[in-house]
């Protein structure tokens, strides 16, 4: 249930209006607020608030209620009376689907705090006051906004932008701006072994070379429509690429979208299934939690064809929400960062590790990596797929077996150094 940012910003006044609107039939409705502005990993987790909006923007279609999309992440419905047995049946299961996040371990009161109901009828003035206070709460932070707003590098690019990039992207050589990076497998020694390689459109490469001076990131809608036209491009040349590496083992980062185009579809019949097999299909959580439907559709066709799903855009934070198994993915991708080993053997370690097991860390790729730091903790939680520059390093600098051996050896001796004051510690 995204929103333009225009349209967002015009969510607290229309709640007001519509309270204003109820003040003679007030009896009728209810409301509730959802407070998933509360919720502690709520920043870090982006799919959390799309799976919340999508689950309430259905029940609000089906029970002709009114939502709004308020300035801080929280929801607030207005609904009739007769619907209140649905409305309250997926509240539940909200609370279900979250309970993972730490704010319902730390609150005694979870659920009390995570929602909150009105009775119009009996609490019109405070639901009046309520939406009167979130109206001039988005204009103070607007106004905010505003004083610390800078000039940004780049211009942010417009719809007039767009149409020559688009034109442009149709005409571009798109070799130039394709990048590949191995998924590999460290052998006994640490020595990195490509297993495939994932195929995407550098951004920053496209950028420079199409609309230098211009941010393509600014707007996530203009950015998401610009990447399925990269999608088209990307497909079309594949179609005709031929590299003999471009023809078994690589993985495709596609939007969903994509994969029901013709181009996609065309691309299909000219890959015997023995290829397929071994061509992996990635896609972003965020894309799969905008329309489960449709990827439930898409999956099913992608494995009767042959092809293997990965789900990438995974972090420490949305790890314990992803149900591998269920998804019909074969793999998972888990960003690497430098907070997730504090994140492992911190005070919410337990949770993390066993989320781990249950996607099976085999079937983990690590990505992201930047360091021997994230291969050595990789091993430690029986991760052996890596990818990120740190690979590339090591693959562009052919290093030996002894070398690699002694670089993850001292990886490891400076982890068993920092951890040993801890480890005192506790012991005294």
């Amino acid at each position: 249930m995204a929103r333009s940012p225009e349209q967002q910003k015009m969510q607290e006044q229309a709640l007001l209006n519509h309270i204003k609107r109820l003040e003679r039939s007030g009896s009728d409705y209810l409301a509730v607020q959802i407070h998933l502005s509360r919720l502690i990993d709520l920043d870090r987790l982006p799919e959390c608030l799309n799976v919340a909006q999508t689950m309430m923007a259905r029940v609000a279609k089906t029970n002709d209620a009114s939502l709004f999309d308020l300035f801080n992440n929280d929801l607030f419905l207005v609904y009739h009376r007769d619907s209140a047995t649905q409305i309250d049946a997926t509240m539940k299961r909200l609370c279900r689907i979250l309970k993972e996040d730490p704010f319902f371990a730390s609150e005694p009161c979870a659920k009390a705090a995570f929602y909150r109901h009105f009775d119009l009828g009996d609490e019109y003035q405070e639901v009046l006051n309520r939406a009167q206070s979130l109206v001039e709460a988005r204009e103070k932070q607007d106004a905010a906004h505003a004083d610390k707003r800078t000039k940004p590098k780049h211009s942010p690019i417009t719809l007039t932008d767009l149409v020559a990039v688009e034109k442009a992207i149709t005409q571009a050589d798109l070799s130039t701006m394709t990048s590949r990076q191995a998924v590999c497998e460290m052998d006994e020694n640490g020595r990195p072994q490509p297993l495939f390689y994932e195929l995407f459109t550098s951004m920053t490469s496209l950028r420079d070379t199409l609309l230098p001076g211009q941010d393509i990131f600014s707007d996530p809608w203009l950015f998401q429509y610009l990447t399925t036209k990269l999608d088209q491009r990307m497909l079309a040349w594949l179609g005709k690429n031929d590299d003999a590496t471009l023809k078994h083992s690589f993985s495709l980062n596609i939007n969903i979208a994509s994969l029901l185009s013709p181009r996609f579809l065309e691309l299909d019949e000219q890959i015997d299934r023995q290829r397929r097999n071994t061509i992996i299909i990635e896609l972003q959580m965020q894309d799969i939690y905008a329309d489960v439907t449709r990827y439930l559709f898409v999956r099913e066709y992608l494995l009767d064809r042959g092809y293997r799903i990965c789900l990438d855009g995974i972090t420490e934070t949305s790890l314990p929400y992803v149900n591998r198994k269920e998804l019909g993915a074969e793999l998972l991708k888990l960003q690497w960062s430098k907070s997730l080993r504090s994140q492992i053997e911190g005070k919410n370690r337990s949770s993390l590790r066993d989320a781990l097991e249950r996607v099976d860390p085999k079937r983990v790729i690590l990505s992201r990596c930047e360091s021997d730091d994230a291969i050595e903790l990789g091993g430690k939680l029986g991760i052996w797929l890596f990818q990120g520059y740190y690979l590339d390093d090591l693959l562009s600098e052919k290093i030996t077996r002894e070398e690699a051996s002694e670089r993850l050896g001292a990886a490891l001796t400076r982890h068993r150094r920092a951890a040993a004051p801890a480890n005192m510690a506790v012991s005294s």
